[in-house]
């Protein structure tokens, strides 16, 4: 089918609350060449998901992407259409309700199986596809391969009618003058994915950025500029602080290291204390402080040990 996402160019930086390096920025636009899905991995915090809404913002589809979060008990078909049984047998018990008798009345589409049907430019975002069951990803194979699949829930001899009611019938594909949906799939490695998963994906490993002018430029486009009117000179102060803060956090093996969306919020923090950029330093923090940055009390006991034996020496 034709592919007029191919001619639409992701730049990485002009969607107002995100910044992507030109390596991710080039990655993304062969997956959407190729129309093939995007793993994208990387630290917690670091922007995996706000990548497909910063995509779906810049290529100019208003409603932003379409999210799919994935939770233990997911299957592939949970993306694609939902078979409301229950309600089906509820109304059984009414013998009014003629709807009961079939199935198809009981058949929606899911976001995923929704884009396919509508063959309409669109970004898709599978969150966290590492936390299903390992046939999960399995089972995502030839849908993602293909953009159709079949409604096994639906019997075939209520084909018609379904197509009838609803235009969509048992097989579900994209219009011919269709157009495939941009596919990004986030994973936190929490499970190793099957390699003939991985062999038919795009890769992208977002990293946390090392340039403190980046991570600049990231703060003030997530702060609110009429709520957070934030110093240069408290944004600077804290970023050199903030990746002073990290380093310590490396070197004492913290499970969890604070990455941008921490450090958008303790920026945030800084302001409403009315703190200066020279006030603060890794050597420090205050509780709130370190509430901010650290997730996990046994990283917060690591960096405090560390600070207090500095402090002593």
């Amino acid at each position: 089918m034709p592919d007029d996402s191919s001619e639409k160019t992701f730049s990485g930086d002009q969607s107002g609350f995100y910044v992507a390096s030109s390596q991710t920025a080039a990655i993304v636009n062969l997956a959407i060449r190729l129309g093939r899905p995007l793993l994208v991995e990387g630290e917690a915090g670091c922007g995996k998901t706000r990548l497909a809404h910063a995509v779906a913002k810049e290529l100019g589809f208003a409603d932003g992407p379409l999210v799919i979060t994935v939770k233990s008990t997911s299957q592939a078909k949970d993306l694609l259409y939902r078979f409301d049984a229950l309600r089906r047998l509820q109304d059984a018990q009414n013998p009014k309700n003629r709807d009961a008798a079939w199935v198809y009345p009981y058949i929606t589409l899911e976001p995923l199986g929704h884009a396919i049907q509508q063959g309409r430019p669109c970004v898709v975002l599978i969150d966290e596809v590492d936390k299903a069951d390992i046939d999960f990803p399995n089972d995502l194979l030839d849908v993602l391969d293909r953009f159709e699949f079949d409604i096994e829930d639906l019997p075939r001899n209520e084909n018609e009618r379904c197509a009838k009611t609803k235009g969509f019938g048992r097989h579900v594909t994209a219009p011919v003058d269709g157009v495939k949906p941009i596919v990004i799939i986030t994973s936190n490695r929490e499970k190793q994915l099957p390699e003939p998963f991985l062999r038919r994906c795009l890769y992208a490993q977002l990293d946390f950025p090392e340039d403190t002018a980046i991570l600049e430029e990231i703060v003030r486009k997530n702060l609110d500029a009429r709520v957070d009117a934030v110093s240069d000179a408290l944004i600077a102060g804290a970023v050199k602080n903030f990746c002073q803060v990290r380093a310590r956090g490396r070197e004492l093996n913290m499970q969890k290291l604070p990455a941008t969306s921490e450090l958008v919020d303790w920026v945030r923090v800084l302001h409403w204390q009315q703190r200066r950029a020279e006030d603060v330093s890794p050597d420090s923090l205050t509780e709130t402080d370190q509430a901010v940055l650290f997730k996990l009390r046994q990283d917060i006991e690591r960096y405090r040990a560390r600070t207090a034996d500095e402090a002593d020496q």
